[in-house]
């Protein structure tokens, strides 16, 4: 059963096959199993028990209000570097990655990347990168304007607790975190454009994730 290769993974011992139970002796076994269960995952939530969580999903970058307005006043539009796809002012990208359960540490590489062009210029965001250390998240990324050589910045931050992060025993996940540029980024656009997207302060990316665990216990270690 499941609930049991669950417990064994955790250490525990769970033994009912070949078991006969009468009807309240099984109830409270199974009752047992699912307390060990649900304090299991309220500790890998917690932080409880180390190890890394193997992720893979996506990430939704969608401009701020703002962002969006100031863009269109001077004609940049935002496109999707293949994988990543856009969809109105919102671009998607697949990753892969790990994260730490207590939201202490992580990585995650996007694969893809995005595009800001107009009048006659572009600004190209690819092999971007999320980051996760206590408290704050950010993200790298190689940066190009106008098709000259990439370098590799630090283009934005980002809050990170528990209160935005959902969890479940197989998910993580979050909805409109704010990024906010960095001092590079902000150049790179005024390169490109004359101007940064934002006012200071101000988001660039509302950012939507979700992704899979794809090892809900296994990669984990009791403490």
């Amino acid at each position: 059963m499941i609930i049991s290769g669950w417990a064994v993974r955790f250490g525990w011992s769970v033994v009912t096959e070949g078991v006969k139970f009468s009807g309240s002796k099984k109830r409270l076994v199974v009752l047992s199993i699912t307390a060990a269960v649900a304090l299991g995952v309220g500790a890998v939530q917690a932080g409880a028990i180390a190890g890394s969580l193997n992720l893979r999903g996506k990430g939704t970058f969608c401009l701020s209000p703002e962002a969006a307005r100031n863009l269109a006043a001077r004609s940049v539009t935002f496109e999707a570097i293949a994988p990543a796809t856009v969809d109105g002012t919102c671009v998607t990208m697949p990753g892969a990655g790990t994260l730490a359960p207590d939201l202490t540490g992580g990585e995650v590489p996007l694969e893809g990347g995005m595009r800001f062009q107009g009048s006659g210029h572009r600004l190209d965001i690819t092999r971007m990168s999320g980051h996760v250390r206590l408290n704050e998240g950010y993200n790298t990324a190689d940066v190009a304007v106008d098709g000259g050589p990439a370098a590799n910045l630090d283009i934005a931050h980002w809050p990170v607790s528990m209160s935005r992060v959902s969890m479940t025993p197989t998910t993580v996940s979050m909805k409109d975190n704010p990024l906010t540029l960095t001092d590079a980024a902000k150049a790179a656009f005024a390169q490109a454009f004359g101007a940064g997207p934002t006012a200071e302060g101000q988001a660039l990316f509302l950012f939507t994730g979700k992704a899979e665990i794809t090892n809900p216990f296994g990669g984990l270690s009791r403490p």
